[in-house]
């Protein structure tokens, strides 16, 4: 499930209607995806307590709790409503919440307009006279304060946002909101386990109570000190959460299940693979956006540094939104030949160029289950400096899932709910009308999937997708085996047992004749291939898009 801040009210009723005919086993997302997936992941953990009716009432819920959900710390209200204000593109409504946000500068920068008022009746010996200093007293009575206000907002931002770990909203609820209107973290860490079936005072729904019920679910997070992004749970041990950082980013009882692995020396710092990490810790870390939410901090040791002491070598690492690195895994619990569905919802931009009068509607919920359909990625213009600059944003993060999405055998499981400018994203204030819209559309979405997807095609596509992809790599790789050798450089059959490394040599004899015997018989398959009728010769028969195999680090190490 892709990411989209609140676009992720579309998922719930989509997910219900999938559990009518199916069950989950693997469940992943980003950001707002990634909070969809852990809630159906604890629907499916509790189906047989009416897990997925109680998805089914969150919609409702939401439609009238969603702005609260995001509860700035107290220092930044007054930047996160002037954020929300210039969300509705009101100059004047922006304006205001520039000067009630920020009383005492804007009333400072009102100095010089007063000054000039009070000047003005000196003036009154010529009307000219009169009416310029009337007109630059309501221009500064405006602009200085505007502008006054406007740089200690510029400062907060600047130097409290990093002290905020570079997020409005940390997830917790705020001191000053009335009891019983929890923030997004408290909220979601009890709905986990409401759906669950659990009670919401215990220890949290986490993996490997899922894991007893032969169910899985990934969510993406990106590690913005070392630029790259991690699945979640991680499979790596480098990693350690802070006892004292974490209890200001989630509920007591989520951080004291945590405190089961070894704590690092004197420190509160605790190894953070643990065997039943909480889901709400995956979703949180997922649903980072900057900005708007908090960043997770975890700490690692980094040994590329040298020279430098100790205590210095160890770094924290800030983890943010997953959408900034993959906002649609689509990849997810793949398979070569899959033997069951998986399914993406993705969201998309709607354009009433694209809809045809005769499918008015229709093209706000897609499923391309024609061959010929969701070929090609839609334009998306754009107009201003701000404009291309997150069109360049988006096509560097973007770019590796949206061809993902179009390859055949990819994209005919794949339904997109396409979104106007003010619905999801960034729209915190929207009207409960809209959210049930919303709702709706992701109703339709399950709805599509159960009526149109055909497993058979679909394996019919992937079939014809992955046979050239793999006879392409097996020739590629016999060409590479049966290559000579530059001067000086050994071959592949003599690599792979004469050869004396300098690293990994701690094969046997009889191991590494075992990996020769295994290389020449892929090669020998490569060169059969080859010999054969090339699957170019009937090129026009296939699925226009195509797939290249090659080794792709893994994001969990």
């Amino acid at each position: 499930m892709k990411g989209g801040i609140t676009s992720g009210v579309v998922y719930p009723k989509a997910v219900v209607k999938l559990s009518r005919r199916y069950r989950f086993r693997n469940i992943g997302g980003t950001s707002a995806g990634a909070i969809a997936a852990v809630v159906t992941a604890a629907a499916e953990y509790g189906r047989a307590e009416g897990g997925f009716e109680k998805i089914e009432a969150l919609p409702q819920q939401l439609s009238a709790t969603l702005l609260e959900k995001f509860q700035p710390r107290q220092e930044l209200r007054p930047v996160f409503n002037l954020m929300l204000a210039a969300m509705s593109k009101s100059i004047a409504g922006t304006v205001f919440a520039l000067l009630k946000g920020y009383p005492v500068p804007a009333l400072l920068g009102a100095i010089p307009a007063i000054i000039i008022a009070i000047m003005i009746p000196f003036t009154w010996h010529s009307v000219p006279a009169a009416v310029l200093g009337v007109l630059l007293f309501l221009f500064l009575l405006i602009l200085l304060p505007a502008a006054t206000a406007a740089f200690v907002a510029a400062r907060d931002v600047a130097c409290r946002l990093p002290e905020a770990d570079y997020g409005l909203c940390n997830g917790m609820t705020q001191p000053y909101m009335p009891a019983g209107r929890p923030a997004l973290t408290e909220w979601l860490a009890d709905t986990i386990d409401l759906v669950a079936g659990r009670s919401a005072t215990g220890a949290p729904l986490g993996v490997k109570d899922l894991q007893s019920r032969r169910i899985k679910v990934q969510t993406v997070t990106t590690d913005i000190t070392s630029h790259r992004p991690y699945v979640l749970p991680m499979e790596n041990n480098l990693h350690y959460f802070s006892e004292r950082e974490f209890r200001s980013l989630f509920p007591a009882r989520v951080v004291d299940a945590m405190l089961t692995t070894p704590k690092e020396g004197s420190s509160d710092l605790y190894l953070f693979k643990i065997d039943n990490l909480p889901l709400v810790v995956l979703a949180r870390m997922s649903l980072s956006f900057p900005a708007l939410i908090s960043a997770v901090p975890l700490y690692r040791i980094d040994y590329t540094l040298v020279g430098v002491p100790e205590q210095d070598r160890l770094v924290r690492c800030m983890f943010s939104d997953g959408g900034l690195s993959s906002n649609f895994p689509v990849h997810f619990f793949d398979r070569f030949l899959p033997s069951r569905p998986t399914f993406g919802i993705s969201l998309g931009e709607y354009d009433r160029r694209r809809e045809k009068p005769e499918n008015a509607g229709k093209t706000r919920v897609f499923l391309p289950t024609k061959a010929g359909q969701g070929q090609l990625l839609p334009t998306r213009g754009f107009s201003g400096l701000i404009a291309f600059v997150f069109a360049l944003f988006d096509s560097a993060k973007d770019w590796q899932d949206s061809l993902q999405s179009i390859l055949a055998g990819y994209r005919e499981r794949i339904v997109t709910v396409n979104l106007k400018p003010e619905e999801g994203g960034l729209n915190l204030e929207m009207p409960a009308a809209r959210i049930d819209q919303l709702t709706g559309f992701g109703e339709r979405a399950g709805d599509l999937i159960n009526s149109e997807f055909e497993l058979n095609e679909h394996k019919w596509r992937r079939y014809l997708v992955e046979v050239r992809a793999l006879d392409e790599m097996l020739r590629q790789f016999a060409d590479a085996y049966a290559e000579a050798p530059e001067p000086g450089s050994l071959g592949y059959a003599e690599i792979a047992t004469n050869y004396e490394p300098s690293s990994y040599k701690n094969f046997s004899v009889s191991e590494r004749q075992i990996l020769r015997e295994r290389a020449e018989a892929i090669a020998a398959l490569g060169d059969a291939f080859r010999k054969q009728q090339p699957l170019e010769s009937f090129d026009d028969h296939m699925p226009k898009s195509r797939s290249q195999i090659r080794s792709v680090a893994r994001m969990d190490y």
